[in-house]
């Protein structure tokens, strides 16, 4: 009966069509003015870290670097978000914001972490009274994923992680040079992106009967779908939102938000210096 009640919803309101001047995405309407989300996929500023594979960074609070992420800020200061949004978990908001407050007083020295260096100092430089913690933990066993590959020799899956592998110094390099403007390019670039699929080998890997890839790229679907859902949580239409988040992260959230209704799509490389 529930389902019945649902089909028929979706067919009056396909017969009664969009208000004028409403946001349409597929056969959803809405009067709401589109909220703007800007991804700006991120290289960890520290270098190192929990990923499965991590960049060896030069010192960003050098004054050369300090001075690259200043024209980094300016330039997402023009897109003016309303909301800034980082990779935190939500227990820690309260006391990212403290330190954040004593920043704005002058009481605290940014440290390395982006989350500071362009999250911090873009809110401050634009008035805001808080950022907001949208991450959200839950884990991936590579080592039974690709145990279990082995187990049910599956070679070209296996050949597969090892090309991608093979590719990754390359794209790491990327981050370990130049310009801090021209690394978050690459971190955003459509290339950097494609290498998600890398998540699509890994789900296939296990049996049938115990398709362990595939339960843990759940888990990573599921984050991600987590962080979109807090996100989404925090922003109200006709607002910018920025989120600042690790690069892996970038092809699902872009991917969620670009075909979410109410939401409208904003490229970084477009402001990027």
């Amino acid at each position: 009966m529930l389902t019945l009640l649902i089909a028929a919803g979706m067919l009056a309101a396909a017969q009664s069509g969009p208000a004028p001047g409403s946001q349409v995405t597929g056969s959803l309407a809405t009067d709401a003015a589109p909220i703007e989300v800007m991804v700006l996929g991120t290289y960890h500023f520290t270098g190192g870290g929990q990923d499965l594979h991590n960049a060896d960074v030069d010192d960003h609070l050098a004054p050369e670097r300090q001075r690259e992420i200043e024209a980094v800020v300016d330039a997402l200061a023009s897109f003016d978000p309303d909301k800034i949004m980082v990779e935190l978990t939500p227990e820690h908001e309260a006391g990212f914001n403290e330190t954040y407050r004593a920043y704005r007083a002058g009481e605290h020295t940014l440290t390395v972490n982006e989350r500071q260096q362009l999250g911090m100092r873009l809110a401050a430089r634009l008035g805001h009274e808080q950022l907001y913690a949208v991450d959200y933990q839950n884990g991936m066993d590579f080592e039974a994923m690709l145990g279990a590959a082995q187990a049910n020799e599956q070679d070209r899956l296996l050949a597969e992680f090892e090309n991608f592998n093979a590719r990754i110094p390359a794209m790491m390099s990327r981050f370990e040079t130049g310009p801090v403007s021209e690394r978050l390019r690459g971190a955003n670039a459509p290339e950097t992106a494609q290498l998600h699929s890398v998540y699509l080998t890994l789900a296939q890997m296990g049996s049938v009967e115990d398709p362990v890839g595939a339960h843990q790229m759940g888990n990573w679907w599921e984050r991600n779908l987590v962080i979109f859902s807090r996100i989404a949580a925090h922003s109200e239409p006709g607002e910018r939102i920025l989120v600042i988040y690790g690069s892996g992260h970038t092809y699902l959230l872009e991917q969620f938000f670009g075909e979410a209704p109410g939401f409208d799509l904003v490229d970084p490389l477009s402001i990027l210096p």
